[in-house]
């Protein structure tokens, strides 16, 4: 979980309240606290609240509780004629920018602490350690606009970045710099590098590792320029409006700016909130609460949202920087924290009884417990995949089951869900491609195969003397312990060396397969040694445990 440090004095201001209150509010908003020092305290905040992981937001909570300071926070923007101009070469690099222009801001030290500290945390949370998203803060007083976002050769261009006293090209700058050395792995493989230039070809920013020092952020600091690069769009935009309406806690000042991609004009920042209806029923129902409506309404309104109830539902309008709001059960989670958890009841059960493990959860722990014994390391991955990756690299050419595709995908690597575990866990031989031989990875997940959820069990290895002997011996163990007789007939498959891939069946149900993957397969996921896999059914397996 996060951990920040705060100006103790800073808080108390923007809270409005007193340290007292402070240190009896804070573990009720979810916020623990480590440690209090002479001056600063070091506050562990929910990884879902970025909203909160700065003293300014976080006083921005502390006042709704404390009813200092109710309702909905608006924020209101003024225009500007600052545009930035995205070029399609950086397309293939880091595709989307968004921006926006903060002025009036009076900034102490402790205020200009708070704001680098929130960047770095948004980099590490949302931004995924600045590979989905990476922010720029600039002053915006040496600014020629407009603004151009482009991807170029890493030799032909130079600069002066923060931290240095001397020009250095990109190149440089990944080799030599420090922050360069840090963030150069998200650049590896590309021709290009991106870069933000004013009008007059001044460098800004070399996305997403460094600032030029002309644009360098200090307490003299009066307006702001903020530029946020990355990969997901959404990300982009909450992540801004977390850092706009940050800084608008302070009293600054909001104004847009546009993002032109060709003849595609954006207006950033978006501050349009979105709503949510909940049912007061719904409500009693999960909390084991009987509250009337107004109790509900003055408790949202408590948690800094608009509601409005009619015809038994709420409808509650969230603030514009709480990104984590997707579901009715999260509303109904902030009416608990304001509702204090400490008026909760606890009620004994009625009845006592021993819980166990469900019959299908103890075969899983049996079969993972078997793969460990037998050296496999498990592994977790994502459902989301695409048609290249499951079958296309996996040698099959075209699809022989119904995918389920996703409606609006971030990317093509995420848009279906898998059908089939064995091209998730060649994906993780090949991030792993530089650690040491023998590698023995396995899984028991879930798959989608024709609109229905499936359980698979998989597993690979890759070492120099992998072959078809070494794997079919390891499940003739591995059904053996779990008291299934299994017999082996040849089977056909793309994705094995053809001749070297069998069947598992036991009383004529077929449980799997398994076989040397082909050479054409690993040179898809760049494996450079022999490698065997198995993938079983795992809801085959369970009938006929079940039966047996």
């Amino acid at each position: 979980m996060p951990v920040i440090s705060v100006n103790s004095d800073d808080l108390i201001d923007l809270s409005k309240t007193d340290q007292v209150t402070l240190l009896e509010v804070l573990p009720k908003l979810g916020i623990e606290i480590e440690e209090i020092k002479e001056g600063s305290w070091e506050l562990e905040v929910s990884p879902d609240r970025c909203d909160m992981l700065s003293v300014e937001g976080i006083a921005r909570s502390v006042r709704g509780f404390t009813e200092e300071e109710t309702g909905l926070p608006v924020y209101e923007t003024e225009g500007s004629d600052i545009k930035t101009e995205v070029d399609l070469s950086v397309q293939e690099v880091r595709p989307y920018v968004v921006t926006a222009l903060i002025k009036n801001v009076d900034l102490s030290a402790e205020a200009l602490k708070s704001l680098m500290d929130l960047q770095e945390k948004l980099h590490t949370t949302i931004g995924r350690n600045r590979s989905k998203v990476a922010i720029g803060l600039h002053d915006f007083r040496p600014i020629e606009p407009p603004i151009e976002y482009k991807a170029v050769k890493p030799e032909d261009v130079s600069f002066v970045p923060l931290e240095r006293s001397v020009e250095m090209t990109l190149e440089e700058i990944l080799e030599r710099h420090d922050k360069g050395k840090e963030y150069a792995h998200i650049l590896e493989g590309k021709d290009r590098y991106p870069i933000l230039t004013d009008s007059e070809d001044n460098v800004l920013s070399f996305p997403p590792v460094i600032n030029g020092t002309l644009t360098e952020v200090t307490t003299e600091t009066d307006a702001f320029f903020i530029d946020m690069t990355g990969t997901d769009m959404r990300a982009l935009e909450q992540t801004l409006n977390i850092m706009c309406t940050t800084l608008a806690e302070r009293d600054a000042d909001i104004y847009t700016t546009e993002v032109s991609y060709g003849s595609r004009n954006i207006t950033y920042p978006d501050l349009s909130m979105d709503s949510i209806e909940v049912p007061l029923e719904e409500c009693e129902k999960v909390l084991g609460v009987e509250l009337s409506s107004s109790e509900v309404k003055e408790i949202l309104e408590r948690m800094r949202y608009a509601a409005e109830f009619k015809d038994s539902m709420f409808e509650v309008t969230i603030p514009v920087y709480r990104h984590d709001i997707l579901h009715t059960r999260d509303i109904i989670e902030d009416i608990a924290i304001g509702y204090d958890y400490d008026n909760f009841l606890g009620v004994l059960p009625e009845e006592v009884t021993i819980g166990k493990s469900l019959p299908d959860r103890e075969l899983k722990d049996a079969v993972k417990e078997l793969l460990i014994g037998y050296g496999f390391s498990e592994t977790m991955n994502y459902m989301l995949t695409s048609e290249e990756r499951e079958y296309e690299k996996m040698g099959k050419g075209s699809k022989d089951v119904n995918m389920a595709e996703v409606k609006n995908p971030v990317s093509k690597q995420s848009d279906s869900l898998r059908t089939w575990l064995l091209p998730s866990l060649l994906s993780d031989l090949k991030e792993n491609r530089n650690e040491s031989l023998p590698q023995k990875l396995f899984e028991v997940g879930d798959v989608v195969v024709d609109g229905e959820q499936k359980t698979k069990i998989a597993g690979v290895m890759e070492s120099s003397k992998a072959g078809f002997t070494e794997i079919k011996s390891i499940l003739d163990g591995f059904f053996t312990n779990l008291d299934v007789e299994m017999t082996v007939e040849p089977e056909k498959h793309a994705s094995f060396v053809e001749g070297r891939c069998a069947a598992a069946v036991e009383e004529d149900v077929e449980l799997g397969f398994f076989g040397e993957i082909s050479p054409e397969v690993l040179e898809n996921f760049e494996l450079e040694n022999p490698t065997v896999a198995f993938e079983i059914d795992f809801e085959a397996l369970y009938l006929l445990k079940k039966s047996g």
